[in-house]
Parts: C-alpha cells; structure tokens; sequence
C-alpha cells in the first residue's frame, strides 16, 4: 500500500515534507534514551494517512497555512501515542514487523514514552491559537481512551460473544475518531462552511471505520510477512472482530470458547479459525460492509470544492480497501 499511497499523496507532498520536518525536529529533543527511543518510533516508515486528512482537508478551501501543518503533525503525534500504549494494555510484542516498544524497553519506559507523545500532541496541537480546536483535541482523546477502556473491559470467554453493536462502538471510539478528528480538525483550520464540516467528519468516521474492520480481516487472512504478525493476533489477545463475530455463524459454539480457554484447545481453536477464514462467508461479509463504509465515505463528499484534494480523498476511499497491509 505504501507506494500507492505516496503516489496518490502527490498533490500534498510539500505538507507532507513539513510534517516529517516537524516529526523529525521533536525526536531530536530530550535526554539520550528518549532521543533513541522517538526517532525510533517517529521516524520510522509509515503511511502517513492521517495528517494527510488533515491537510487535505484544510486545503479544499484555502492554501495551507503554518496551523494546518501543526496541527497534522500534532494528529501523527497523538496516533503514535495511542499505538504505544496500546501495544502496553494488549502485550503485541510486534509493531509494523518490529518489536513493539515496550518489549524493548519495558512497560514504564513505553507508557512513559506515550505520555511524552500525548503531551507534544497537545502542545503542537497548541500552535493553531485555537480554541475550537483545542476542545475537540481534548475530547478526542478522551473517545480514544473511553474506546480502549471499552475493549478491554471484555473478560474471559464473555468475550467470545462480543456482538456487531458492540464491535462498532469500540471501533467507533477506539479507531475511527481520531480519522475525525484529523478530518474535523483540517477543515475548521481550512475555515469551511458547517455543511462541509459535516461532511468531512462523516467522511473521516466512515473512512476510520472501513480502515478498522480491513484491519481485522487482514490479522485473520493477511500474509504474516507483510503484516509483521502472525495470523490470527487479535483472537490471541482476547478480542473479537467483526470477521470473526461473522466467523461463528460458521464454526460450533466449542471451537469459539475454547479460543478462550487455558489450555491447549486455545491455540488448536485459533488454528482452525485462521485455517478456515480465507474461505469462509465471514470475511466477504465483513468487505462488503467495508466498501458499503467507503461509498458513504465518497458520498459525503459530494458537497466540498472539486479538485486536487478532493480527488485523493475519494481515491484513499479505495485504497484503504484495497491494501493487503
């Protein structure tokens, strides 16, 4: 995907420069070990989706101001904050076919870390002077964390009966208001009318949603060396995806609690789970919903300025599909 990507970001990729500038000048900061430690987490290759949005879309209404790349950097910030500790509550050894941080350093280094990151978020978030934003930065993060808090909740094999409802609140919360948030956010600073508004929060949440449940499709069927991660990853930790709520439908009620289980049967469960899922209903299922999300996603954009910058929004709509990592 990541080629793709670059391409399709063409048309803001002077922002783009100004961001990783910005990402780069924030890693160069601080004592030895957390200078190591931010251009390890910072610098390190990734797609870049979400300040894109908010570039994006703060230039459909006016050219692209020192607040508007503030606050993209300030968005990439606060997702790789929230990825680091969520590394922390889930133990995922791996990160983008790495080890995740805190099986580095230790779990008080890496929600440290994360604190750091939350903290430079906010401050670079601080730079665009303004107050709506500042709110909506604050009550993000709260929805973030409230989504994470929600996941976790789940114990034990009540876990295994997580339903659709369910799912969507968490990933609602957890994934998909951080996409609105950098949608939100771009088109306040790009001072758009509150039609347009709408639109692009509307925009982000379907565009967040669909980025969520291809994600979870692709922990069950993705290849484990583009992914970084073995099959199956989401089920070893406990949590159960909109893939796999439709998977049961397919499966006998044993297979899905022994998923649960502590003994052996966990892992035969899981194998078998991951075994049968590339061919399964389940997944096209849950495709077809992602790509019901990204048509909602392009419909909404029916009413910004056509363009440049409408043009990527729409083609990401695609690619977040499309991807295969």
């Amino acid at each position: 995907m990541r080629s793709s990507v670059a391409a399709m970001f063409s048309p803001i990729d002077s922002d783009l420069v100004v961001v990783n500038r910005r990402l780069r000048e924030a890693a160069s900061l601080g004592q030895p070990l957390l200078r190591g430690i931010l251009e390890q987490v910072l610098l390190a290759p990734g797609k870049r989706i979400r300040p894109a949005l908010t570039i994006a879309s703060g230039r459909l209404f006016r050219e692209p101001t020192a607040g508007l790349h503030a606050m993209a950097a300030a968005v990439e910030f606060l997702h790789t904050a929230t990825l680091i500790h969520d590394d922390v509550v889930d133990q995922t050894g791996e990160r983008r076919g790495g080890a995740a941080l805190y099986s580095l350093f230790g779990n008080s280094v890496a929600v440290l870390v994360g604190d750091y990151l939350f903290a430079q978020a906010a401050a670079t978030a601080s730079e665009t002077n303004n107050l709506r934003i500042m709110r909506l930065f604050a009550e993000s993060v709260m929805t973030l964390c409230s989504g994470q808090i929600d996941e976790n909740s789940r114990n034990g094999d009540g876990s295994a009966w997580v339903d659709r409802e369910m799912y969507y609140r968490t990933i609602d919360a957890k994934t998909a208001a951080l996409f609105v948030l950098a949608c939100h956010a771009g088109s306040i600073l790009g001072e758009a009318s509150a039609e347009a508004t709408d639109a692009l929060k509307r925009y982000g949440r379907s565009l967040g949603l669909a980025f969520q449940i291809v994600d979870d499709i692709l922990d069950l069927i993705g290849d484990e060396q583009t992914m970084g991660k073995p099959a199956g990853t989401d089920l070893r930790h406990g949590v159960v995806t909109l893939p796999i709520i439709y998977l049961r439908d397919e499966i006998p009620a044993e297979t899905m609690r022994n998923v649960f289980a502590s003994d052996g049967a966990r892992e035969e469960a899981i194998q078998t789970i991951t075994a049968l899922a590339p061919t399964s209903r389940a997944v096209d299922r849950a495709y077809r919903e992602a790509r019901e999300l990204v048509a909602d996603a392009a419909g909404a954009l029916d009413v910004v300025p056509r363009g440049e910058q409408r043009d990527l929004l729409i083609e990401l709509t695609t690619t977040v599909v499309e991807r295969n990592a």
